[in-house]
């Protein structure tokens, strides 16, 4: 009998621990879309104070900033892994909102720095979804680019 309760709970065990990882990566999407929200919008905030930057380009970055935000919420809200869709339209839309941005700033600077890092987080977002991230740049290992953001909230 101790025979087939341990080879029941071995097959089990598997089952259990994939549960528990499943709750771990919808927490870690939530966090790691929480930290690219907020530095985004730190990012913004001192994009705004830079002098010569054209309206048109603030009023785009603002909208890029608003989905991002939004999606953010719904990631937040989600009780399981987030929609695919979700974390594919965040990805776009750093990406393009990094298109916009990047070109306007100093080499180097800090908020530079954070468009990058949150650059660098989509392939694993994007992974922990299921979607292949090729194309996606990344200048910062995630754990590099979760402090960098974190850093700049």
């Amino acid at each position: 009998m101790l025979r087939r309760t341990l080879l029941c709970a071995t097959a089990i065990a598997p089952i259990v621990a994939l549960v528990g990882c499943q709750a771990q990566t919808a927490s870690r999407i939530a966090s790691d879309v929480s930290l690219i929200a907020s530095g985004l919008t730190a990012a913004m905030a001192e994009i705004k104070l830079l002098p010569g930057i054209p309206a048109a380009d603030l009023t785009r970055l603002d909208f890029y900033l608003a989905t991002i935000q939004a999606d953010a919420a719904k990631v937040a809200s989600a009780t399981s892994t987030p929609a695919t869709s979700t974390i594919q339209e965040i990805a776009q839309v750093v990406q393009a909102l990094a298109s916009v941005a990047l070109p306007l700033l100093p080499g180097g600077s800090v908020i530079e720095a954070a468009i990058q890092a949150a650059l660098s987080l989509l392939p694993v977002l994007l992974a922990a979804v299921g979607v292949s991230g090729a194309g996606v740049p990344a200048k910062y290992q995630p754990s590099r680019a979760r402090a960098i953001l974190a850093a700049f909230r």
